[in-house]
């Protein structure tokens, strides 16, 4: 029978806790993150974003469209419909935008391709996370979702490494030491519902 590494399980505990968070405790932090990243120039200079849709407990980025400046687009993450990349697609999120259910049971838009925007022609965007460290390691849902996607990063010089990837995460998600695997993309900055870190 295999056995769950400490990975494993701090990954089952932390989901375990996030999920415990009544729904107003969920509102007061996603409306604290909200705020703290809005006033951020990384937030305020961007035009084309990228949120999630929050499920079992994720921090919700949904409140900082509130914030947002006329200028500003969003885009929701898309599994590629090529069953074989693994990659994200983003499209754009507005009033028109039909959902479906992918074969995580989470929440997409429909993949129409005059709405998509290519992962480096991004400005922003907001990643969930399990885990972070004070060092910006992330710590997935284990899919490598987010780090296949944004593998071209690894390749960037300092001036080209966009776009600034931000997780949103509670306080209690920050763990004193992640081990980086050779394939994790880290986090530029890190929301929270106390304060924004910078990495």
């Amino acid at each position: 029978m295999p056995t769950s590494t400490p990975e494993h399980i701090q990954r089952r505990l932390l989901r375990r806790q996030r999920a415990a968070l009544t729904p107003q405790v969920q509102q007061q932090c996603a409306n604290a993150m909200a705020r703290h990243l809005s006033k951020q120039s990384v937030f305020r200079n961007a035009r084309h974003i990228a949120l999630y849709l929050p499920v079992r407990g994720e921090a919700d980025p949904r409140g900082i469209r509130r914030h947002a400046l006329p200028r500003q687009q969003f885009y929701l993450p898309v599994l590629s419909p090529f069953r074989h990349d693994k990659r994200l697609w983003f499209i754009r999120w507005n009033a028109q935008t039909r959902f479906r259910l992918n074969r995580f049971r989470i929440p997409e838009p429909l993949p129409h391709y005059r709405q998509q925007r290519a992962a480096r022609w991004l400005d922003l965007v907001i990643t969930p996370l399990v885990a972070f460290d004070r060092s910006g390691t992330r710590m997935g849902m284990g899919g490598g979702f987010y780090d296949r996607t944004f593998a071209f990063k690894r390749r960037a010089t300092l001036h080209t490494s966009r776009p600034p990837l931000i997780g949103i995460a509670y306080d209690f998600q920050a763990i004193d030491k992640l081990v980086r695997q050779p394939w994790d993309i880290p986090l530029n900055g890190l929301v929270s519902e106390t304060q924004f870190f910078h990495f």
